[in-house]
């Protein structure tokens, strides 16, 4: 390890990994192959091809899949950041600092040393929630977070308070708890009358989602008029669209 620090590494500058990977083999080819051994008083690289190549084994079991770690909090919805996806933990856990391994295939989550879970891994962006972390008789301490979220959203404007109602409904409520704490956090950068009328917008067409409230207020959509009073929006069927059977094509008999 030191000579492959002081005559590899030291004093390099590396773009990325796969830099890294095309250096090492330059290295390893026209450097540390073919210096000569301090012990064998040979060069490595003319050893192995003369010696050594032609008695490796094929590898017959399967390749090492090398993991990360990091150390995650489990928040108050039951999950886990860890490598932009979300994992849910047991109740018992919330509120707990737990170490995280994840690699190509699966995700567990560790508290003292003691495997809690197991997910499988998601891409970016995703989730993998086992509703069976959230027990039945722990229903009143998981739902205080989401009710003390539609106080302060009703505090904030009536639109605003039945968006967050409607977010928070059904039988996991708890599970949506960061895009109700993100909903309220969009007052900071563009105000209460702009995001009251934007959830009033996104509950006329049904959009029960915070990306979708931001999105209106991005592009300005909430500065244009609904149909009077609160009514909602009713789609109507598409001019040009066809029943399935439509595009059942048969086949003639024959030729």
């Amino acid at each position: 390890m030191p000579y492959v620090r002081d005559s590899f590494f030291k004093g390099e500058d590396w773009r990325d990994r796969d830099h890294v990977q095309e250096q090492a083999i330059v290295w390893c080819l026209k450097t540390a192959g073919m210096r000569i051994h301090g012990t064998t008083r040979k060069r490595p690289l003319v050893v192995f091809e003369n010696e050594e190549r032609d008695k490796l084994l094929p590898l017959t079991r399967e390749r090492f899949d090398p993991p990360s770690w990091a150390q995650c909090k489990v928040h108050p919805d039951h999950h886990v950041h860890f490598s932009k996806a979300l994992y849910s933990a047991p109740t018992r856990h919330v509120g707990e600092e737990v170490w995280v391994r994840g690699d190509s295939k699966l995700v567990r989550i560790y508290s003292k040393g003691e495997l809690i879970k197991t997910h499988e891994k998601q891409p970016p962006g995703g989730r993998s929630t086992d509703h069976d972390d959230y027990p039945k008789e722990l229903t009143p301490y998981t739902l205080r977070d989401p009710q003390r979220l539609i106080r302060q959203a009703n505090d904030l404007g009536p639109q605003i308070g039945s968006f967050m109602e409607a977010l928070l409904s059904g039988e996991l409520p708890w599970t949506k708890i960061r895009q109700a704490q993100k909903l309220l956090r969009l007052t900071d950068r563009f105000g209460i009358h702009r995001l009251e009328r934007a959830c009033q917008r996104a509950l006329a067409f049904d959009l029960l989602n915070v990306r979708r409230v931001e999105s209106i207020v991005r592009q300005d959509l909430e500065q244009l008029d609904l149909l009077h009073g609160d009514c909602r929006i009713i789609p109507i069927q598409s001019r040009f669209l066809r029943a399935p059977e439509s595009f059942t094509h048969h086949q003639p008999k024959g030729g």
